[in-house]
């Protein structure tokens, strides 16, 4: 049979408007979705790496980090600093007399 213009060809396990979803499937979801959230969870305690609580998901080279202060700004004077070594902004372990791009300072 051809198909008509615009007309999309839906498959028999797809849910549209109007339709149910059986408890079969939504449980088979809920559960696979628990257990990748719990893996990921487990990560940190399985690598032994401490994880700061809040820290920061940019990679350093995007943040353009570096170990030294810039012009006298350095992530100990920063609002997005966490104590002792991270950030609320950038990935992985931070020196306080480090800088990135994202710096603000706290204010006085």
């Amino acid at each position: 049979m051809k198909k008509k213009r615009g007309e999309v060809e839906r498959d028999q396990t797809e849910c549209g408007p109007g339709q149910s979803v059986s408890r079969r499937k939504f449980l088979k979801a809920t559960m696979t979705g628990v257990a990748i959230a719990g893996a990921a969870g487990l990560s940190g305690c399985l690598t032994g790496q401490p994880v700061a609580r809040g820290a920061g998901t940019t990679p350093k080279s995007v943040a353009r980090y570096q170990d030294r202060p810039n012009k006298g700004r350095r992530c100990g004077g920063c609002t997005h600093f966490l104590e002792p070594n991270a950030c609320e902004v950038v990935a992985g372990e931070i020196s306080p007399n480090g800088w990135c791009r994202f710096h603000e300072p706290r204010p006085a």
